[in-house]
This record gives C-alpha cells, sequence and structure tokens, in this order.
C-alpha cells in the first residue's frame, strides 16, 4: 500500500491517478474481497433405508417399500428379480394381473409396490429400479407368502399429552391393527368435529405389515385454552377412541426466540460480518488516501 502511495504521488498526469483507482475498485483482490464460484449440479438419486425382507399370509395385500431421493425426472419400475418384463413403470400398471398397484403420493419420496390376495406363488425377489442400466440404481427386496390364513383381533389404542401448558406443544399417538392387514387410513376429531392439518397442526402416519398395524401422530404447536377436550381417532374400518386433553393455563411464556448462530457474538473479530466491516473500512481509508493525494497533484 505504501509504494502504491509513492507511486502515486510521482506521477504528474490526473489520467494515470484515475485509472489507479478504476483498477482499484474492479480488482478482484481490492481490499481483501474476492469472487466466489459457485457450481450447481442436479444430485444423484438415492435409495432411501426401508425393510428388504417381507412376510404375508396367503390372503393377504403384500406392500413391497421403495423409497428414492433425488429422483429428478428419472422414472422407477417394478419388476420380479428373475423376469425381464416390468410390473410396472411410474403409477403405471405393466402387467396384465389387476392385483398390482403402486402407491404413490405427488412430492414424495414412496413408490411402493402392493399386491392383493397373495399367494404363495408370488413369493421371491422383487427388484425397484430407478430408469438406468447402473446396477447400483437397483434395490432387491424379498418377499415370503405362508400357506395359511391368518387372523388376528383388530384392536386401537391412542396415548400421549392429556395435560399440557398453554402456549406448548399436544402430541397425541393412535395405533390401530387389522385382523388381516393394517387400517387404511386413520382421521382425527376434536369434540367431533374432524381436524385438518395447518400451520399448526400436523398428521403423520406409518405403516407396519408385520403387526398389522398403522400409527398416526398428531402433534398441535402453540395450543391455546380452547384446545381443551375429547380428542378422537377412528380409523377405515370404523375403530373408535378417545382421550379428554386438558391445557392449563400456568401463565408461562414458552420460549420463542428465533433460531440463531451461537458461533458469533456482536463484536467478535473471528464473525463473518465483523471481518467484511473490518475490509471494508480498510478499503474506504485506502480511497480516500488516493483521492486525497490526487487533490494535491492538481
Amino acid at each position: 500500500m505504501i509504494k502504491w502511495l509513492k507511486f502515486l504521488r510521482t506521477v504528474s498526469s490526473g489520467r494515470i491517478v484515475i485509472i489507479s483507482l478504476l483498477f482499484l475498485l474492479f480488482s478482484d483482490n481490492a481490499a481483501g474481497f474476492r469472487r466466489k464460484e459457485f457450481k450447481y449440479s442436479t444430485p444423484a438419486p438415492k435409495f432411501l433405508q426401508t425393510e428388504s425382507n417381507y412376510t404375508y399370509h396367503k390372503g393377504e395385500r403384500a406392500i413391497l417399500y421403495c423409497s428414492v431421493k433425488h429422483l429428478g425426472t428419472k422414472v422407477i419400475s417394478w419388476r420380479r428379480a428373475n423376469e425381464s418384463l416390468f410390473l410396472t413403470s411410474g403409477t403405471v400398471i405393466i402387467t396384465s394381473d389387476k392385483r398390482f398397484e403402486v402407491a404413490h403420493t405427488e412430492d414424495s419420496n414412496n413408490w411402493n409396490l402392493m399386491i392383493s390376495n397373495v399367494s404363495t406363488a408370488d413369493s421371491g425377489a422383487y427388484e425397484c429400479q430407478i430408469s438406468s442400466t447402473n446396477r447400483d440404481l437397483r434395490k432387491e427386496v424379498f418377499l415370503n407368502v405362508k400357506d395359511e390364513f391368518s387372523y388376528a383381533e383388530p384392536r386401537i389404542t391412542l396415548t400421549g399429552t392429556l395435560h399440557v401448558d398453554r402456549g406448548r406443544t399436544l402430541k397425541l399417538t393412535c395405533n390401530a391393527s387389522g385382523a388381516i392387514t393394517p387400517p387404511d387410513s386413520i382421521d382425527w376429531f376434536k369434540d367431533g368435529t374432524k381436524i385438518v392439518p395447518d400451520r399448526k397442526v400436523e398428521l403423520r402416519k406409518q405403516f407396519f405389515i408385520n403387526s398389522r398395524t398403522i400409527t398416526s401422530i398428531l402433534t398441535k404447536t402453540d395450543v391455546r385454552m380452547s384446545d381443551t377436550g375429547t380428542y378422537s381417532c377412528r380409523t377405515s374400518d370404523l375403530q373408535v377412541t378417545s382421550v379428554s386433553v386438558q391445557v392449563l393455563n400456568t401463565n408461562k411464556n414458552p420460549d420463542k426466540r428465533e433460531p440463531h448462530d451461537d458461533r458469533y457474538t456482536l463484536g467478535d473479530s473471528n464473525s463473518p460480518s465483523y471481518s467484511n466491516h473490518k475490509s471494508s473500512s480498510l478499503y474506504i481509508i485506502v480511497v480516500s488516501l488516493l483521492l486525497g493525494s490526487l487533490i494535491r497533484e492538481l
């Protein structure tokens, strides 16, 4: 920097001074700033963790799970591992066997193969394949069908937070099992009115095939006194159970602080904002000295 100032003082031409200023202003390394180039690429498809072995009894509906992240424009297909012909492509059923279907919803990672009224002939290896010739883009699962009909008594339970402070989070869990397969769905109600998900209410469900169970979790944040009442869950096969929830007015203010980065504090010399401010200040000082030198020369 001192060399630059000495050089500028010896220059009599105002044009060279102006050119020097412009060079500093637009230099990639002026005042410690550097341009950063970001390269964006599409993530490669990836199989998510799911079970690899499934056991069902004759007559049940089998579900073979396949979940893929970053699928993009590629297509998921199912086939039997020992056959070249595909059973499905996307949600389209290619086979003429009407027992097959694909369970997939928009924006979901799941492309599950469902087989109704399974028999022992359906046993064997199945392959969930992403449209590619790469063997790494194929996931093999195994279906075992037992040659006997199985029946269990359906049951339903509802557990969770029965007493919750105002402003806190209410969480209830409904577990229901079916006679042969898990119930298809669970609906939630408060005082007889159906609960619909919104920005404060989240409903999540999960199937457990071997235990023939479906689990649905209701989560409601920032509860109010008006959320006191009777909560019920009802399965698609009309199993129903209820619990009473009491919201307590404890006058406690829940911590609602916004997330922040605890690595830096105000005035921390290691923080990015402090470094940028320091570099900016140095840059202003350099430009001011150069302008002063220009004025003296003129």
